[in-house]
């Protein structure tokens, strides 16, 4: 076992918490799901339908048991990947974080 920085908490939960406060830190979080759609309009003569769809993303999200969407621009598109991708990172250290703790209530120590 690594032993405790002099603040009491085990290198790994302060490495982890570390990065989660620096990710909290920066503009834009979201949770939800970037989805490419690809369609076609229906308009004779148009290019989709010779197979050249139309593609644009939306922002997929589950609230009360509901799914939603939102259309995203592609002038929106880099700063929305980076806002789900920042929440997904947190989301995954909380899950680690969550292990140390119920690892350490196992071993029943502070």
């Amino acid at each position: 076992m690594i032993p405790p920085h002099r603040g009491g908490q085990p290198a790994a939960e302060r490495q982890r918490l570390s990065k989660v406060r620096q990710l909290l830190a920066r503009p834009g979080l979201l949770r939800a799901n970037l989805v490419r759609m690809a369609r076609t309009c229906g308009k004779p003569g148009c290019r989709c339908t010779r197979g050249q769809r139309h593609v644009s993303w939306y922002l997929s999200q589950s609230q009360g048991g509901k799914g939603r969407m939102l259309y995203v621009p592609d002038a929106w598109l880099g700063r929305v990947r980076q806002w789900t991708e920042r929440y997904a990172q947190i989301r995954q250290l909380l899950y680690e974080l969550s292990d140390l703790y119920w690892e350490r209530l196992k071993r029943r120590q502070g």
